[in-house]
């Protein structure tokens, strides 16, 4: 019932992932909630007003669909007891948010590179890339104080980019630094980059269930240049300069 196309797709995906003929392609879902969504029973036996997960990169689910499909995956019997899965697995991971519960500071978990569990954590925390106004999936992790300048392979000098971005970042005249690690408890984690104009802008992580999760006015400090005397209240302008910016370097030349 299929091509040779599919077939043949198929055979080389299996070559160059190293995986043996009719081995499953690994798949990894990742469905957050909080641990009342979780296990009500455990608190009560209610389920929490806000009854819903996440699923990064998708959105948001109802409560009771994401705690029947992990029972799903729990209870279902194994290839070698005649079920239908040898290789589905559920794998809880805790999450680690600061008391407010709004922002993500830590993760179940030193390198280089970022791999493991940090790199989920950033995934997870940083889902597209961090640069205003850029709404592109965060497919780099960058460590923003650079390793050779001396900063360190963690959550907190980490920030998910995207590739264009990333690069742009290196340019003369770009500078990025830590303005909170979002591992204190006193807020999230937040970036200022400055561009080669010397405007600043910050970067606030959103919140690890989405926006709107923990409602948060902006204040007139979020946005500001490095000389308040130049604010403009419309951002389109800062936008501009942005774009500007990235398009008059010499990367983008």
């Amino acid at each position: 019932t299929r091509g040779k196309g599919a077939w043949l797709t198929d055979r080389a995906l299996e070559l160059l992932s190293g995986r043996a003929p009719g081995q499953p392609q690994p798949v990894e879902v990742n469905l957050v909630m909080t641990d009342t969504t979780l296990l009500p029973a455990a608190f009560g036996g209610q389920a929490p007003v806000d009854d819903c997960a996440t699923i990064p990169g998708w959105g948001v689910v109802p409560g009771t669909h994401a705690r029947q499909w992990v029972a799903d995956l729990l209870n279902q019997p194994r290839a070698a007891d005649g079920g239908p899965d040898a290789d589905a697995f559920v794998w809880l991971r805790r999450l680690f948010t600061d008391p407010t519960g709004r922002d993500l500071v830590a993760l179940d978990s030193v390198r280089r590179r970022f791999h493991g569990g940090l790199r989920h954590f950033l995934d997870l925390r940083d889902p597209t890339c961090r640069v205003p106004w850029c709404d592109a999936p965060a497919i780099q992790a960058d460590h923003t104080t650079p390793v050779h300048a001396g900063g360190p392979t963690s959550a907190g000098n980490g920030a998910g980019l995207c590739q264009r971005h990333n690069l742009v970042k290196e340019e003369p005249g770009w500078h990025v630094s830590v303005q909170s690690t979002g591992l204190d408890g006193t807020g999230p984690h937040d970036l200022r980059i400055t561009t080669p104009t010397g405007h600043a802008y910050d970067s606030t992580s959103p919140p690890i269930l989405g926006e709107g999760w923990t409602p948060r006015i902006p204040e007139r400090d979020d946005w500001v240049p490095d000389d308040p005397s130049t604010w403009i209240d419309d951002w389109s302008d800062h936008y501009d300069d942005f774009e500007a910016a990235i398009h008059d370097d010499a990367w983008a030349a």
